[in-house]
């Protein structure tokens, strides 16, 4: 059994020249009397970024010719038991993903049993370059993916662009993930601190969850799909697992609650990745909607119905 402190671990995302080294420079300025480790992941053979990060850090880890979530996988693991076993563990990991990186299948490394024993993930920050992104989304599918999975999107170079179209950014980006909190930054500098801890699950976002299906361009949706009645648990964690593995290429995440047969409290249902975890949570006051909602590409609200309809307890049990 684990009885050390867990080391508390933050992802950094963003597609290609967003400013991640520069907002993760300003972070390790910040956290500058802490023992920071860093994790530099770049596509290809040559390291560039790492040279960038300024010496705020106490330890440096490479990880090139790959994506740090697929072909690197083991060698991210490798480093990790090092971090572990190290005399001196380090008090925070960053972890700066390539650009072209699948920030979700990075996240959900951490929802491993024998890597959450040791490590905490606080946060999956994305960076986005203001003048840029929409762009880049219609020619870059792993952009939308970044933005999926973070918990706060960074909306970097705000200061370049006109007020209205940066407010209409903010409706696309919340559009793309109804759950993240889209902070605007200037340089990469954070005028806030890093979270210290994993934010509560009784969220003002997962309490005021998106009741209709919403577009939000490249064939990017949003359903939701209300769930009043009591589930099977083990049939919905199957069902909605299986989606993942199959249809990893369309379902970029699932949030929300339901009711489990037999249970009093609800359930928080949520993918990171191609991984599912359901866990009960109580609440004090206001209890949530019970809805699940789907983010991805190409999806449709008669296929997911199918899929929960299967899972539906029959009338009168539960």
């Amino acid at each position: 059994m684990n009885n050390l402190k867990k080391i508390p671990t933050y992802i950094l995302t963003g597609f290609l020249g967003a400013g991640k080294t520069t907002a993760l420079n300003h972070m390790l300025a910040k956290e500058r009397g802490k023992r920071n480790y860093v994790i530099e992941n770049e596509f290809g053979v040559t390291t560039v970024d790492g040279a960038l990060v300024r010496k705020n850090y106490n330890e440096l880890f490479e990880l090139n010719n790959g994506c740090i979530c697929c072909s690197l996988d083991a060698e991210l693991m490798e480093v990790l038991a090092q971090l572990v076993q190290a005399d001196k563990r380090p008090d925070q990991l960053f972890i700066e993903a390539s650009g072209v990186a699948d920030a979700g299948m990075l996240a959900s490394v951490f929802e491993r049993e024998d890597v959450k024993e040791y490590f905490d993930l606080i946060q999956v920050i994305a960076v986005v370059d203001a003048e840029n992104v929409e762009d880049r989304m219609g020619e870059v599918s792993e952009i939308y993916r970044q933005l999926v999975a973070a918990d706060l999107i960074m909306v970097n170079k705000c200061d370049l662009v006109q007020a209205s179209y940066l407010y209409r950014l903010h409706e696309l980006l919340r559009r793309i993930n109804p759950f993240a909190e889209i902070r605007d930054v200037i340089q990469g500098k954070m005028p806030f601190g890093l979270k210290r801890e994993r934010p509560s699950s009784d969220s003002a976002a997962l309490l005021s969850l998106p009741e209709k299906e919403v577009e939000a361009g490249h064939r990017m949706k949003s359903i939701s799909v209300e769930i009043p009645n009591p589930i099977d648990k083990d049939k919905l964690y199957t069902a909605l697992s299986m989606t993942l593995l199959l249809h990893y290429h369309q379902v970029y995440r699932i949030k929300g609650f339901v009711r489990v047969k037999g249970e009093q409290h609800p359930f928080l249902v949520q993918s990171t990745g191609n991984k599912l975890s359901m866990e009960r949570v109580e609440f004090e006051g206001k209890a949530p909607k019970l809805v699940l909602v789907f983010i991805g590409r190409g999806i449709e609200r008669k296929g997911i119905e199918r899929i929960l309809d299967r899972v539906k307890v029959e009338e009168g049990v539960g």
